[in-house]
């Protein structure tokens, strides 16, 4: 099975386009909608959204998300734990 370098579905050897560049690197397109859009339009495919890139660099950032608000969360309760002294005013 072989994976396309655009979308990253396998499928089998025989289906899509491979093509050789001359420095010897084979990239294999499943289909001419990926083609297109690697080479004639240049497009990043962690930017499509139907992509396995763009789905994989998503979940990455979420996680990341995910790991900020928890230490947000963190700071805020060690924040609370340590009460701030207050001056006491006398009053006359």
């Amino acid at each position: 099975m072989t994976k396309c370098i655009f979308c990253g579905k396998e499928q089998h050897p025989s289906r899509g386009v491979h093509v050789v560049k001359n420095t010897g690197t084979v990239n294999y397109f499943c289909s001419g909608k990926c083609r297109t859009n690697s080479e004639k339009l240049k497009r990043d495919k962690r930017k499509v959204r139907w992509t396995e890139a763009f789905h994989i660099t998503r979940e990455k950032a979420r996680a990341r998300e995910k790991e900020a608000k928890e230490r947000a969360k963190e700071e805020k309760k060690e924040e609370v734990k340590k009460p701030a002294k207050k001056s006491q005013k006398k009053k006359k």
